[in-house]
């Protein structure tokens, strides 16, 4: 049954204001609402009923998830005689009308409401509140990395017991790739082995076994009882076959290749074939009975592919194809990089069957999640609810150390990492890091994280070290803007951000752009005035100014905006150099319409020329 992803109920006018908001976070199709809360609305994923709980029999299982923003106990009656299995089930969770906790109801780990409910938390800046007993235990459940790999799970009752003997340091036997093993469990204090095959080992002590593997392994029967299988979707069949060849041939070929190779039909990622086959009616059949996908490489393509355990080129595809050979390298092209043929070609009658696997990719923590948090000026009273939330629910806040020390106060129980000053790059990829392991992160930086802080490197790094973790920004209170709050209103009209610093922009491009700023009369707010050993830029700044602006223009110096130590002083273009001012200065610069109202800097919007 093919699933809509996600709806939200709601029951109130000020639940439907939240409900909206959230659907774009998780991309719901319907926003389910009580006809006479829909007027006035006019997105297009409203829905209005009559009845909630005949509405909600009627639409329970037509999506995978649902978010019901009202009480828990009204949920809780009305999907109890709608539940049915948990392998099965929608997921379900509920938030308050305040969205300050989302919380996971049902189908934690197989319908993913965990992970929606720590994502939507995320976005709203709320509280997840998760009660399965691993996530409590922080342990990760073995159908939680089913979902993370898009695994099939073979016999899901046997879950529960895998997770009891997990949480009660019962031993348990891990079967599978290392790299998952590593990626999940490397660093855990469970009860838990790794095994590469299953024939490594004795395993009659252990409580029960987990497969997480495409290997079909011939089990005794008292293992079997305590036995999880798990099936990564990781095997691409390549198919070639003769015109007209029936379904029914296809299927039995494929299936003697899966018994043959000890391979289980769950892991079938895909089917591949050459473009010349992929409108052959039994082909087109097979597949579809199978619910895959097919796809299909022209002859070029395939000849060009080139791998360990290749069979010779085949004269028979080169005469009737004009390719070298079909099953092979479809299959090992559709894999995609470094797959692996796994099952060589097999001709069985009027078909030619191969298998290739698909790298093993085990995406991180879905718990994990970055944020880039601006802490505004650092005194606390200036970070915004939203940021302060965000670091209150963090695992691990990463900065430079001054930043650190100046949030002490909120972060007394978290871990902690600071590095020094151009210590940049190593600090961002520690932050990056740790999300991927599966922990939450705020990476802090002062003023608004987007404004000569970190979210630019954040991105850039991800793309550099290869690791891409969900990132969300937190905006904070920007120097420039807490400046001018303590002018007056210098920046009520265009204006201008500058930094002279010269550390990560050439000279020149600096100079050009102080030139292009002072030709624009525009109010310019400038950041990094001047450091111990750079004070020529500012002396250019300011004969840049004079050329084009009045040497009687206003200019504000604010050092330490918001924060302990904070001098305010009010300046002329021909004397401010004369002013205290080091790196934690922001200079603003007035334009033309800038002027002095009872003792504060403030410049015209243009308000007066209307009346």
């Amino acid at each position: 049954m093919n699933r809509k992803k996600a709806a939200i109920w709601v029951l109130g006018n000020k639940a439907l204001n939240l409900a909206v908001k959230c659907a774009d976070f998780i991309d719901a199709q319907c926003v389910f609402a009580p006809f006479d809360k829909t007027a006035g609305y006019s997105d297009e994923r409203l829905t209005g009923f009559d009845h909630f709980a005949e509405s909600l029999s009627s639409r329970f299982h037509e999506f995978e998830s649902h978010v019901f923003i009202m009480a828990s106990g009204i949920v809780v009656r009305s999907i109890a005689g709608l539940i049915q299995d948990k392998s099965t089930d929608p997921a379900v969770l509920v938030m308050d009308e305040a969205g300050d906790h989302v919380i996971s109801l049902i189908s934690g780990h197989l319908g993913g409401a965990n992970a929606m409910a720590v994502k939507l938390a995320s976005c709203l800046g709320a509280d997840p509140v998760i009660t399965t007993a691993t996530d409590v235990n922080n342990i990760m459940a073995v159908d939680e990395i089913a979902s993370k790999i898009g695994a099939n799970v073979e016999n899901k009752a046997m879950i529960k017991k895998v997770s009891s003997c997990m949480l009660n340091q019962v031993p348990v036997a891990l079967i599978c790739d290392r790299i998952l093993f590593d990626t999940y469990y490397g660093s855990t204090d469970l009860k838990l082995d790794h095994f590469e095959k299953f024939d490594d080992a004795d395993f009659t002590d252990y409580g029960a076994l987990c497969f997480i593997t495409e290997k079909n392994y011939k089990i005794p029967e008292d293992l079997l009882q305590k036995s999880l299988f798990i099936r990564p979707a990781n095997l691409v069949i390549g198919i070639g076959c003769n015109k007209n060849t029936s379904k029914d041939e296809i299927a039995n070929a494929v299936n003697s290749v899966f018994e043959d190779f000890e391979m289980s039909p769950l892991s079938i990622a895909g089917v591949a074939t050459i473009d010349v086959k992929k409108n052959e009616p039994g082909l087109v059949e097979y597949v579809q009975s199978i619910n895959s996908i097919l796809h299909s490489y022209e002859a070029a393509q395939l000849d060009e592919v080139s791998a360990a355990g290749m069979s010779e080129p085949s004269a028979y595809a080169q005469k009737h194809v004009n390719a070298k050979g079909v099953a092979e390298p479809a299959a090992l092209l559709c894999a995609g990089p470094e797959a692996q043929l796994v099952a060589v070609k097999q001709k069985i009658g009027n078909v030619t069957v191969a298998v290739a696997a698909k790298k093993m990719v085990c995406p991180q923590g879905s718990k994990g999640k970055l944020f880039v948090v601006g802490i505004g000026p650092g005194d606390t009273d200036y970070i915004t609810s939203h940021a302060r939330r965000v670091i209150e629910n963090s695992e691990v806040v990463v900065g430079y150390k001054k930043y650190i020390e100046l949030i002490a106060p909120i972060i007394t129980s978290k871990e902690a990492i600071s590095t020094g000053m151009t210590k940049e790059i190593e600090r961002v990829d520690e932050a990056i890091r740790a999300a991927a392991k599966g922990k939450t992160v705020s990476l802090v930086c002062s003023g608004d994280a987007g404004i000569y802080g970190m979210a630019g490197l954040v991105y850039e790094r991800m793309a550099v070290i290869g690791i891409d973790v969900d990132t969300a920004i937190s905006p904070g209170l920007s120097a420039s803007i807490a400046a001018a709050s303590l002018l007056g209103a210098p920046l009520t009209n265009d204006f201008i951000t500058l930094s002279l610093s010269n550390l990560l922009t050439p000279t020149e491009t600096v100079e050009k752009r102080i030139e292009a700023a002072a030709a624009s009369d525009m109010v310019t707010a400038v950041y990094n005035p001047v450091s111990k050993k750079r004070v020529e830029l500012i002396r250019q700044l300011q004969a840049s100014f004079l050329k084009h602006r009045k040497d009687t223009t206003l200019v504000g110096i604010v050092k330490h905006a918001l924060r302990g130590g904070q001098k305010i002083e009010v300046s002329l273009l021909k004397d401010f150099l004369e002013c205290d001012m080091d790196m934690n200065s922001i200079i603003i610069i007035g334009n033309s319409e800038t002027v002095m109202i009872n003792d504060r800097m403030v410049t015209k919007r243009g308000y007066e020329r209307k009346l």
